[in-house]
């Protein structure tokens, strides 16, 4: 029985961290990313990413699929782990849950029976997943929207279904909401199973990274200005703001803007903007530039004769 592919394709090993698991999974994620990696073969990794993070990042799932390889790890005991409002625990993409029931229909799926059962008992419906696509902003800030799928119905006819959404802000790629009751009709009276939403976040197109509630990004400083000090405008998911610049400020200085990065999940106000500047060495300057930077270095006892800085 192999139950390491989902680890290997993860790269991590059996014994790895939640974190571990999760670091990895978004890293993989971002680099096949379909709207990012466009080279053949990126999007089936994008995929086998996304299928072996739904079931490692789901402690449930993982021990299942430990003892029993996919067969358990698809069981999947109704799907999700304990989530908040809405959501059905945080797992990747993928196919969702599809187990609904006892511990009998559970070794009736793996194993092919071997437990008696009553026929006639009710029987909730199967779970639905539906993927949907994000831009980065929506991401942060949210949005209603109606989305439509077919299902099984109450009498074994397929129906289609259609259902308002809210996404709640601060969501991330690969987490999922579930949506109770909207999965397919039970049978023999049985309730309907549940809806999978699960998120596929795109890139920011604005250059923006983010890893939960706190938001990363790279800005570029004029020579001036990092040795001098003063002001810059910074862009952020809330709109520009202005960052002070203390004098003598090297490349790759952090600055953290407070509140600027995305709502905290399951808590109060947003993250954090962590920014890194560097220093913009221009390629060519005009003929005063030149001279005024020169005077600069013979000020700081430099020879501008044998090594001028753009000489």
């Amino acid at each position: 029985m192999n139950n390491t592919e989902y680890y290997d394709t993860l790269g991590v090993s059996k014994d790895a961290s939640q974190d571990e698991i999760k670091k990895a999974y978004r890293k993989l994620s971002k680099k096949y990313h379909p709207d990012i990696n466009h080279e053949d073969g990126a999007e089936e990794k994008y995929k086998a990413v996304q299928d072996a993070y739904e079931t490692l990042g789901d402690e449930q799932k993982r021990q299942m699929y430990d003892q029993y390889g996919k067969a358990g790890a698809d069981a999947g005991f109704g799907g999700g782990g304990q989530g908040f409002g809405g959501f059905g625990g945080f797992g990747g993409g993928g196919q969702g849950a599809q187990f609904s029931g006892d511990l009998n229909d559970l070794f009736e799926q793996m194993f092919g029976g071997g437990f008696s059962s009553d026929p006639n008992r009710p029987r909730q419906g199967r779970d639905l997943q539906y993927r949907m696509n994000l831009s980065f902003e929506e991401a942060i800030f949210g949005k209603e929207t109606t989305i439509n799928y077919n299902r099984q119905g109450e009498n074994g006819e397929q129906e289609r279904k259609e259902l308002k959404v809210t996404i709640p802000a601060g969501v991330e790629d690969g987490q999922q909401m579930r949506l109770s009751g909207q999965g397919e009709a039970g049978t023999n009276g049985g309730a309907y199973g549940d809806l999978y939403v699960v998120f596929y976040v795109a890139a920011s197109k604005d250059g923006f990274e983010r890893d939960g509630a706190t938001v990363y990004s790279r800005v570029a400083v004029d020579y001036a200005t990092a040795v001098l000090g003063g002001e810059i405008s910074v862009n952020t998911v809330h709109g520009d703001v202005q960052l002070k610049i203390p004098a003598g400020t090297q490349t790759e200085t952090n600055f953290r803007l407070r509140g600027k990065g995305a709502p905290v999940m399951r808590g109060n106000g947003n993250g954090d903007q962590i920014v890194t500047v560097y220093i913009d060495v221009p390629k060519k300057l005009s003929k005063d530039q030149k001279k005024a930077l020169t005077a600069y270095q013979e000020a700081m006892g430099g020879h501008t004769e044998k090594r001028g800085l753009f000489n």
